[in-house]
């Protein structure tokens, strides 16, 4: 199935790269179910391998039901957010899409990004991720998550920005050229 991006490619635009988050961006949800999850076997085991009666362990199995759905809940939206998201770089533009119903989108130009500010940690650095934060003219600010390796996102953009610059060059020379007069 296509995503967002490669529905609203323009002609003779293609996909440079897509950004991933970096595993510690899942880290906590999965803590969180697996939490969740641990709990009702815990009980299971305590009932069934213990030989605890049932009313002694109501209060027990309710809060191991909760904690599971609570837990489950909680990847649940997380796995929505990181199946639904796309970070791309096209030959011609960024783009940030989020949502799943509603859709939220940032794109720009690359031409019009003036600034890519990079936030990473200590623990950042040491695991591979960090935040990038980006400036454009008459975009405004988009601020992108934790992702994966973003000093390459990073040097990627400025690299797609310097090729798109040389091939607008490349046009300006061959449109100033004598012989099209």
């Amino acid at each position: 199935m296509a995503g967002y991006v490669e529905k609203t490619l323009a002609g003779g635009e293609e996909v440079i790269h897509r950004a991933n988050y970096n595993w510690t961006y899942s880290f906590f949800p999965v803590f969180w179910f697996a939490l969740g999850a641990a709990s009702l076997v815990f009980i299971f085991f305590v009932q069934y391998a213990a030989g605890v009666p049932y009313e002694t362990l109501k209060i027990g199995w309710w809060s191991g039901i909760v904690a599971a759905a609570a837990g489950t809940v909680i990847l649940t939206n997380h796995i929505i957010i990181l199946v639904t998201t796309e970070i791309v770089v096209t030959t011609y533009r960024f783009v940030y899409k989020t949502g799943l119903v509603a859709r939220h989108t940032q794109e720009v130009s690359l031409n019009k990004i003036e600034e890519i500010t990079l936030h990473q940690t200590v623990w950042g650095r040491f695991l591979g991720y960090g935040k990038l934060v980006m400036r454009g003219t008459g975009v405004g600010v988009i601020t992108l998550p934790d992702l994966d390796n973003p000093i390459r996102l990073r040097r990627i953009i400025e690299n797609t920005k310097a090729a798109l610059r040389t091939d607008q060059r490349q046009r300006q020379r061959i449109n100033d050229d004598e012989d099209d007069y």
